[in-house]
């Protein structure tokens, strides 16, 4: 497995978490030399590891894991993903990547944009997960697996390895037999979690309220049900 931002909160808590269940890890960085002092000190830390952790740079990751997190922030997303593009083609692509500022698309084309807007509706803004799908596609020619997971959970509660993760994770996907695949993941390493298939009409939606549900399960608030309105 390989982690794009291996290094950061939520990559650093993701190569722990599954690295704990026994998978051999390949934590990226843009400094390869930091992802090796980081995976270091993590090795310390972590207990009865059954897999294994390896520090290495971004490109690494995306070339050597046999399923890729994208784990970085959304400023960087373009310039990753045109730095690693050659190693994502036809390989399973889990985003996390949360945007945290309003925004509007500056992956795509205009003419991309318009083609999604048609079909979705007037002044829509696809999600992370559309973008990366459709900026891979366009621009470099080639179809990554993309599906998404995790986005509305906090680093905090995915680095506890201590405590049983019960939670709700949210996924989506364009593919059943990847989401099949991401399922799988997830039970690996968030056995007790209840995994929610979210419908692709709400999934910008669901981004735009990421930062607050994590900070609401921090604070130790439960959310149980969201409701969206979309018009079509």
């Amino acid at each position: 497995m390989g982690i794009i931002g291996g290094t950061g909160r939520e990559g650093g808590a993701l190569a722990a978490r599954f690295a704990k269940v026994g998978w051999l890890v390949y934590a990226g960085s843009r400094d390869p030399r930091k992802a090796e002092h980081y995976v270091k000190r993590l090795k310390e830390q972590l207990r009865d590891l059954a897999g294994d952790l390896v520090g290495c740079s971004n490109a690494e990751a995306a070339e050597l894991g046999e399923v890729v997190f994208m784990a970085i922030p959304y400023v960087g997303l373009k310039d990753m993903l045109d730095h690693v593009h050659q190693w994502l083609d036809d390989k399973l692509l889990v985003d996390v990547v949360v945007p945290n500022v309003m925004r509007s698309s500056y992956l795509l084309p205009e003419r991309t944009l318009e083609l999604y807007r048609q079909h979705f509706g007037a002044g829509r803004s696809p999600s992370v997960t559309e973008e990366i799908y459709m900026y891979l596609a366009h621009v470099h020619g080639i179809k990554p697996r993309v599906v998404s997971a995790l986005k509305t959970v906090s680093f905090k509660a995915i680095a506890d390895l201590d405590h049983p993760f019960r939670q709700t994770i949210l996924i989506w996907g364009f593919n059943s037999e990847d989401l099949h695949e991401l399922r799988r993941l997830l039970r690996e390493a968030f056995p007790s979690a209840e995994l929610l298939e979210v419908p692709q009409i709400y999934w910008s939606s669901v981004e735009g309220v990421c930062e607050f549900i994590r900070h609401m399960s921090i604070q130790g608030v439960r959310i149980d049900a969201l409701s969206f309105t979309y018009g079509g």
